[in-house]
């Protein structure tokens, strides 16, 4: 009985010794060679000016909005520390926000005709909803740190394949075309800005990437997007929109 207990105990020992190794066992580059990985995970962030605008007094609430994203990717080693990183990823970058705004630029719909749109400066609550997706081809290099940990950095650009901003203005008023303009209370109100949003995305990207395992990884990166995600000309929001977003992922190396 007691041969049973200690066969059984140096069993599972040994099972134990082998998951460790496995488990410490992290990617590593290779001169001359490919390496593809699957990656997914989620995001925080939205369509956001550099700073907070005089116009917004208070933000009111914020939840993200399709935050997630899939993609594949390939690395080329250059050296045993230096490599290429590129891949596709289709992604969503959105938010949904309240806040309580002054003399705030936009335009509201009419409900049949376009002519009667109104534009002005709003004062009150508005809802603004940001729900685009992406495809989004990424070039970093890599940069090995150390068994485990590698640093990566570099452009990318996005493609919109769905673009979608609206939202609704709920008791405040409008000042008709000027800030002094002529007051139009507004109880409820829709505007939609979804074909004036760019079809193209350019940024960069910074992120860090953990070996956990010999073929699983944890990442963050930050992405920034250096444009206006409103077309050249468009004048119903006073201050530029930029695609500031953190993501958090994890990744299985293919092959």
């Amino acid at each position: 009985m007691q041969f049973k207990i200690n066969h059984i105990k140096m069993m599972a020992v040994a099972i134990v010794g082998m998951l460790c190794v496995q488990f410490s066992q992290a990617q590593q580059l290779e001169a001359g060679k490919f390496q593809f990985d699957a990656e997914a995970g989620t995001k925080i962030g939205g369509a956001s000016p550099l700073s907070l605008p005089v116009e917004i007094r208070e933000i009111k609430s914020y939840r993200p909005a399709a935050p997630f994203y899939v993609g594949a990717k390939v690395s080329y080693a250059i050296t045993n520390k230096w490599a290429v990183r590129s891949g596709l990823v289709f992604e969503g970058k959105g938010m949904k926000t309240e806040a309580n705004v002054k003399a705030y630029k936009t335009t509201f719909n009419a409900d049949e005709d376009p002519n009667q749109n109104v534009k002005g400066y709003y004062y009150g609550d508005i809802s603004t909803n940001v729900e685009n997706l992406y495809l989004t081809i990424p070039v970093q290099a890599q940069y090995q740190l150390s068994e485990s940990w590698s640093l990566l950095a570099g452009p990318y650009v996005s493609f919109a394949v769905n673009r979608r901003f609206y939202g609704e203005a709920i008791e405040g008023y409008i000042r008709d075309e000027t800030p002094t303009g002529e007051q139009i209370g507004i109880a409820n109100a829709a505007y939609s800005f979804d074909r004036s949003i760019r079809k193209v995305d350019v940024g960069m990207s910074i992120s860090g990437k953990y070996d956990f395992a010999k073929r699983y990884y944890a990442t963050a990166q930050f992405d920034y997007g250096f444009n206006n995600i409103m077309k050249v000309g468009f004048e119903s929001i006073s201050f530029p929109l930029h695609n500031i977003f953190m993501n958090v992922g994890l990744g299985i190396r293919v092959f």
